[in-house]
């Protein structure tokens, strides 16, 4: 594979992204609520029917990264992965509000559970059953993707980051891209460890990640994230 067959779709403030090739594509994760026919307008602009796409990965079962996984998954008629610790989430469309790691954050999350009602509206996804439960790490290889599914906690108990042969690590919440709420580079402004956050970011530089693909901002090279000394990043 090669940096071309990581295709990035936004949808909302999130990232969502195609990995593989012609006819064969792996979406990882799906955007918020009400973004499916966005979704499916910029799929046409890439000339990639819903067909093509032979799994959807959750990264995690957040409400900007599954709000339209119902619709897409509907449409592309494809089997939906998501790690066992946040499947049952995902049934029940249950939200989850994730630990801040910052004093905004952490204010944030403090006003959301203040106000239940008001986060039910604003972030609640339609429950999707899934097809596959990931328990150990997942090889791709028969959806024709030379990619893997690895189990990388931290954002949140059952986080999932795709990594394809040629190192683009597609890792959700993982690693972020910008500044939210002026936090740190790269650590993101929710997460229930912040230590497993960056035992990850160790273990995606030993397994070969190259570029890191975050869900919110823009890719950069592995070798930015702190510790992870990783060659030819």
């Amino acid at each position: 594979m090669t940096p071309t067959d990581v295709q990035r779709i936004r949808l909302g403030i999130t990232n969502c992204y195609l990995m593989g090739g012609p006819h064969r594509w792996i979406l990882v994760d799906a955007g918020a609520r009400g973004c499916h026919d966005t979704f499916f307008r910029k799929l046409g602009r890439l000339a990639i029917e819903p067909g093509d796409i032979r799994l959807i990965v959750v990264t995690h079962v957040h409400f900007d990264h599954v709000g339209s996984l119902a619709a897409i998954r509907q449409r592309c008629g494809c089997p939906v992965a998501v790690h066992v610790a946040e499947a049952s989430m995902l049934k029940e469309g249950r939200i989850v509000l994730p630990p801040g790691t910052g004093p905004f954050s952490r204010r944030l999350i403090a006003l959301g559970r203040r106000h239940p009602r008001i986060v039910e509206r604003l972030y609640r996804f339609d429950p999707v059953v899934p097809e596959i439960i990931v328990e150990h790490d997942l090889d791709l290889g028969g959806f024709g993707v030379e990619a893997r599914v690895l189990h990388t906690p931290g954002h949140s108990a059952g986080s999932l980051t795709v990594l394809t042969a040629s190192g683009h690590a597609a890792v959700g919440d993982l690693a972020f891209g910008c500044r939210p709420f002026g936090a740190n580079r790269h650590m993101p402004p929710f997460a229930d460890s912040l230590e497993a956050i960056g035992e990850q970011w160790l273990r995606l530089a030993a397994a070969g990640a190259r570029w890191i693909h975050p869900g919110h901002g823009w890719a950069f090279p592995a070798g930015r994230l702190p510790g992870a000394a990783v060659k030819n990043g």
